[in-house]
């Protein structure tokens, strides 16, 4: 059993809207309508990124992946250690670039034209000197960067929308095994525009 698993279900107010976040099921509800997540935004928009992978391999690199997301989750709340090498790698980055955490695992909604499209949560909003990192954490042995550009900027139009943050820079951390990498990626809002427009004409 995950901890995800275990955990409680999550309900937020949201710009007038009520929010539930059910994560054994990982859905989201919006005002009572079940709705997409940013996740299930970007695979519809990349949906041959793992094509002929095997979904035993798919299934326990999401496990990892979720232990390691709830072991930086961990720490950032509560101080909590762990050994693992990617844990042990985050700290170095931590260390290096000098961010300091503002909010973790927040939930988001994201609207176009006043129509709730998808939600979701992000990773870590983070402080780097006098700007405003939005950072993801990813546990794969390749970056898909069209990908990342995406969700990262449609988590930054849900922050701007949601709480009003000014986002400076979008920042994805890959974490594996003893790989590391730190990979800027674009702001890039005419692409998550379009991807909305895109999504609200199919509702």
């Amino acid at each position: 059993m995950t901890q995800e698993s275990t955990s409680p279900v999550i309900k937020e107010n949201i710009n007038g809207h009520h929010v539930i976040f059910e994560p054994i099921e990982h859905t989201y509800y919006v005002d009572g309508v079940k709705m997409k997540s940013v996740s299930e935004i970007c695979k519809l928009e990349h949906p041959f990124m793992y094509q002929g992978i095997d979904d035993s391999i798919l299934k326990i690199a999401a496990l990892r992946g979720t232990n390691l997301h709830k072991e930086i989750e961990e720490f950032e709340l509560n101080g909590a250690l762990s050994y693992s090498p990617e844990f042990t790698n985050y700290l170095n980055i931590k260390s290096k670039i000098g961010f300091k955490k503002e909010l973790t695992e927040t939930m988001v909604i994201i609207e176009h034209q006043g129509k709730v499209i998808c939600a979701g949560r992000f990773d870590l909003l983070a402080s780097i000197g006098n700007q405003t990192a939005l950072i993801d954490f990813k546990r794969t042995s390749q970056v898909h960067l069209s990908y990342v550009t995406l969700q990262l900027n449609l988590y930054r139009i849900g922050l701007i929308q949601s709480y009003g943050k000014q986002i400076d820079q979008l920042l994805m951390i890959r974490l594996k095994n003893y790989e590391s990498d730190i990979v800027k990626i674009p702001i890039d809002e005419s692409y998550v525009n379009s991807v909305l427009k895109k999504h609200n004409n199919i509702g």
